[in-house]
């Protein structure tokens, strides 16, 4: 065997371990940086959360129709302002789309509540009722300097212009 050969087997040989020991370093490193993410990572708080919100305004939808062969009104862009107090204290916007027939009415919402001038959340619901029963859920998201807070629950209608909103507050930020 020639020496050139020779030492090509060494260096083929030293390249291995060397990709095996790389490799292995590699893969502790990662294991460790994503454990100390988790642990450094505050926990996350969970609560109990409820909200009143007062509908104030309501302004012109963009459009509005009646589909006589299905028998059925559709609003879309329909802009709603209200007042959230006691979990939230804050103004809120929402833009809704709202199908309505005899039996049956759903509404589809977006929007942000802002809290001393400040974008803090957005919302997120989806209301039904079917023969008279009422069901609604929402997703609020903090932003700005509420990032961090997530909410979720149900809303339950108390008269024409008030709902309450009732649910799990998670909190995650530090």
């Amino acid at each position: 065997m020639s020496l050139w050969f020779g030492a090509f087997l060494w260096r083929e040989d030293v390249v291995k371990r060397l990709s095996l020991a790389f490799l292995i370093v590699l893969v502790s490193v990662l294991a460790l940086v994503s454990a100390s993410t988790t642990a450094l990572a505050a926990p996350a708080i969970e609560e109990p959360f409820s909200a009143t919100f007062e509908l104030t305004e309501m302004l012109s939808p963009e459009r509005a129709w009646i589909d006589y062969e299905e028998g059925s009104m559709h609003i879309r862009g329909l802009v709603v302002r209200g007042l959230f107090t006691v979990g939230i204290v804050g103004q809120a916007e929402f833009v809704e789309n709202i199908n309505n027939n005899a039996t049956h009415l759903d509404a589809q919402g977006k929007g942000v509540i802002t809290v001393d001038g400040e974008e803090a959340y957005k919302v997120s619901f989806d209301i039904t009722m079917e023969l008279g029963v009422f069901s609604g859920t929402f997703v609020m998201d903090g932003i700005g300097s509420f990032k961090g807070i997530h909410i979720t629950g149900t809303i339950t209608p108390i008269d024409d212009t008030h709902s309450l909103f009732t649910g799990t507050k998670i909190t995650t930020k530090p």
